[in-house]
């Protein structure tokens, strides 16, 4: 089961995965950096570090959160990849080729 918490700043939101990054924590992540842009967030950082596994939902699901961003000309960032997160994410890439 996977944990998203999200604090605000100011103008920045800061959001941290815990745990798989699978289509249902995609969506629910897209739903936080969605509710962060509407209340006027310009700068948002995903923290990545306890992400204990991603699917290929979940990975694209980071994507949809990045055009999301750009879209309204926020700054989104990625930090912390964890060791599995980076596993799974080669292998979703070696898919794609």
């Amino acid at each position: 089961m996977h944990h998203i918490t999200a604090s605000v700043a100011g103008l920045t939101t800061s959001i941290e995965v815990d745990g798989p990054l699978d289509v249902i924590a995609a969506y629910d992540l897209c739903a936080r950096v969605d509710a962060a842009l509407r209340g006027g967030a310009r700068v948002i950082g995903i923290d990545l570090t306890r992400v204990t596994s991603a699917s290929l939902e979940g990975v694209r699901g980071l994507g949809r959160c990045r055009d999301a961003a750009i879209e309204v000309g926020a700054v989104l960032t990625f930090t912390g990849c964890s060791r599995p997160f980076r596993a799974d994410l080669a292998a979703v890439e070696s898919l794609r080729s």
